[in-house]
């Protein structure tokens, strides 16, 4: 089965390596996932031609399993990217797909409970963005420019 833990930092690093070879100054948060209490900390910052991308990552194995995350979590990222003048995401991969991001103002087309808002794949292929256009999002430029700029 392997530590969900060790999963969870793999795929953190997986995508910091991917955005890193893009041109992005990358860092992950140092209390990512750890419970940090005083001050939120974003599973990654990504930061650009002084654009700024922060990032909350959910990663399940199995693409029938439900994402929660709770409402205190996402208003407190929604705060942190208000802080660094950048624009907050919610990252999903599901097994071997490629990441989808869900810009944080998309979060009321999601289904809702007392807590928090769930995320299922059905609705993550539906209204998350590639890569690809999350860069052209926030860069207005095309990865393709941006790939063959860095060889």
């Amino acid at each position: 089965m392997g530590d969900p833990k060790a999963k969870g930092f793999r795929v953190e690093r997986e995508l910091a390596n991917k955005l890193w070879s893009l041109g992005f100054a990358v860092m992950r948060g140092a209390a990512s996932g750890a419970g940090a209490r005083k001050r939120f900390v974003p599973d990654l910052v990504a930061m650009k031609n002084g654009k700024i991308i922060v990032l909350e990552l959910k990663y399940r194995s199995k693409e029938n399993d439900t994402i929660r995350i709770e409402f205190s979590r996402i208003s407190r990222l929604a705060e942190f990217a208000k802080r660094a003048g950048g624009r907050a995401y919610i990252a999903v991969k599901y097994g071997k797909e490629s990441w989808r991001f869900i810009p944080l103002e998309d979060m009321e087309k999601l289904e809702k409970d007392s807590t928090g808002v769930k995320i299922r794949k059905n609705l993550v292929d539906k209204i998350g963005i590639t890569l690809k256009q999350l860069i052209e999002r926030e860069l207005s430029e095309s990865i393709e420019k941006i790939t063959l700029s860095q060889t």
